[in-house]
């Protein structure tokens, strides 16, 4: 049985990585989650469960509290086949890798994760780690550190959800300072997605085998599309500047056209507005 995580941040590029496999490999994901792109934020669940900590997602519902996580796996079993699971509050890590083993079995024996959301928080991929050391004799674990250049993730994320880069910018910092402080003990392999998009054997070397089929290829069009839009200004911070070198990034000093910050500046506003209703 085989089992690819992808570890990233949200828009760089894990769909796209998630969907070579799945078409070219014949990789499964669940067939029901209430999540996006079939993310199941499974171990981000779990530590809410289990009390680990974990700090709050830029718009994001991570962390759930304890009741939301529980109600909302136990409908995530029920829904993917699996009615006999039934977690509680009282529930223990090793019940939580169990319930995940008959996941992956049920759906196997090819099976992929890609939350993107269990990267941020060291919590999560402690307990990836422990899962995958407890599995290791009847899974083989094949982690992949998805990188890609932060202002692509920013602007891909600005253009898609209005998330503002000033903003997102220190969760795409902190979790790929996390990528690189698990990378021995995941034993991942660091791909960069605007390398990978130009290789025909990216399967090959992860998996160590040609593909099944050639049902999908990546589009190579949105790798720069963020250079090249004279609408788009944000400035890195000098901290992610300088920790662009671990990944053999550059920055790149973009104009800060009137027109952005404007823009920027409307949705700011229009979210404080928000959070001060939710909070109200």
């Amino acid at each position: 049985m085989k089992h690819i995580t992808i570890l990233s941040t949200k828009s760089a590029g894990s769909t796209a990585v998630q969907n070579y496999f799945k078409k070219n490999y014949g990789f499964k994901t669940v067939t029901y989650t209430e999540h996006q792109e079939e993310e199941t934020l499974y171990w981000t669940k779990v530590a809410s469960i289990l009390k680990k900590p974990q700090e709050s997602m830029y718009r994001s519902v991570v962390p759930l509290s304890v009741s939301k996580a529980v109600e909302s796996l136990n409908s995530f079993f029920v829904e993917n086949g699996l009615p006999e699971i039934h977690c509680t509050e009282d529930s223990k890590q090793e019940d939580f890798e169990w319930f995940y083993y008959k996941l992956i079995s049920k759906f196997g024996p090819r099976f992929i994760e890609k939350s993107p959301h269990h990267l941020y928080n060291e919590s999560n991929l402690k307990l990836i780690a422990d899962f995958q050391n407890r599995y290791k004799n009847v899974i083989e674990f094949y982690n992949i550190g998805l990188v890609r250049h932060p202002q692509a993730v920013l602007y891909s994320a600005w253009k898609r959800w209005k998330y503002l880069p000033n903003k997102f910018e220190q969760e795409w910092y902190v979790s790929y300072l996390n990528l690189l402080n698990w990378k021995i003990s995941l034993n991942m392999k660091i791909v960069k997605y605007e390398i990978l998009v130009n290789q025909t054997s990216f399967g090959e070397s992860i998996l160590k085998e040609k593909p099944l089929k050639f049902n999908f290829s990546f589009k190579k069009g949105s790798v720069d599309k963020w250079k090249m839009d004279s609408q788009y200004g944000h400035l890195l911070k000098p901290a992610t500047s300088e920790f662009l070198n671990n990944f053999g990034y550059q920055d790149f000093k973009l104009r800060r056209k009137i027109t952005y910050l404007i823009e920027l500046n409307w949705y700011s506003a229009i979210f404080n507005i928000k959070n001060q209703i939710k909070n109200f």
